[in-house]
């Protein structure tokens, strides 16, 4: 069993206790009474703690299709994608939680499928992905989407018990996108393309204002402001970084204070500076 879904394994265990005496007689493909679908609701957890996940999916099945107005009819609906985390099925997880968030706007656990749908958007990423170089993880798409639903999940439920979680993960996603962009910037330059290289970075921060926050992207995207000399935009960008960073890298500052003696900024060497 995977580390991760310890808390989900010990929240099952919690909420099955002593009950679920015996299995009832199964009849049709859906429950219509609170009592049945108790009862089948109890069989389908103790078999997702015990990882049958097709005895699991049976029983919950028939609950998730009962009458709406049968509290576990939603609950049945939340574990069958539970079980699909706990299969690593991550992208239909992901899907199931989607769906419950979008249904089910009233219901108590909405914290908690918010949570496991950003979870999954994550997990569903290529097992390798976060072990290439910046330069070869060219679709950022599940990366963005999954920061969207990480913030959003905070926004949302900031006293959440899965926020410090959320935001550890949300962390990770910022400076994998803020590599990937970093690195194209850094290509541009290679390239005599500073303004374009500024550019990218500009529309980073804009579009994933945590990136901003990153020390390493705000530096990059100074040093293209003053090799493009755009100086403007540098000593909006200077004051911003200076705000942030009052000890800040001293290439980044030397550049700064250059820019704003002469509005030209030298080409200060640096080789010497392990900050670089």
């Amino acid at each position: 069993m995977n580390c991760p879904f310890r808390i989900l394994i010990l929240a099952l265990s919690a909420i099955l206790g002593s009950s679920c005496a015996g299995a009832p007689e199964v009849r049709g493909d859906r429950v219509t009474t609170l009592a049945q679908a108790r009862e089948d609701y109890l069989v389908g957890l103790t078999a997702l703690k015990e990882a049958d996940y097709p005895a699991a999916r049976e029983r919950l099945q028939k609950v998730a299709r009962g009458p709406s107005y049968i509290a576990y009819t939603p609950l049945a609906r939340l574990r069958l994608a539970d079980a699909l985390m706990l299969e690593e099925k991550y992208e239909e997880a992901a899907e199931a939680y989607r769906s419950f968030t979008q249904t089910a706007l009233g219901d108590p656990n909405l914290h908690y499928a918010h949570y496991r749908l950003a979870e999954a958007t994550v997990r569903s990423m290529p097992a390798d992905f976060f072990l290439l170089p910046p330069a070869d993880r060219k679709d950022q798409r599940p990366v963005r989407a999954a920061i969207k639903a990480l913030e959003e999940f905070l926004t949302r439920f900031p006293d959440s018990p899965y926020v410090l979680e959320a935001r550890q993960m949300l962390d990770r996603m910022v400076r994998v996108a803020g590599s990937f962009e970093m690195e194209v910037a850094h290509f541009y330059r290679t390239r005599d393309r500073p303004l374009g290289a500024a550019r990218r970075l500009q529309r980073l921060v804009r579009d994933i204002p945590a990136t901003g926050r990153l020390e390493e992207v705000r530096a990059a995207l100074i040093e293209a402001l003053a090799a493009s000399g755009d100086a403007e935009a540098l000593e909006s960008e200077c004051a911003r970084y200076r705000e942030r960073f009052p000890v800040g890298r001293r290439k980044v500052l030397a550049l700064c204070a250059s820019a704003g003696s002469n509005g030209t900024p030298d080409r200060a060497d640096d080789s010497s500076d392990p900050r670089r």
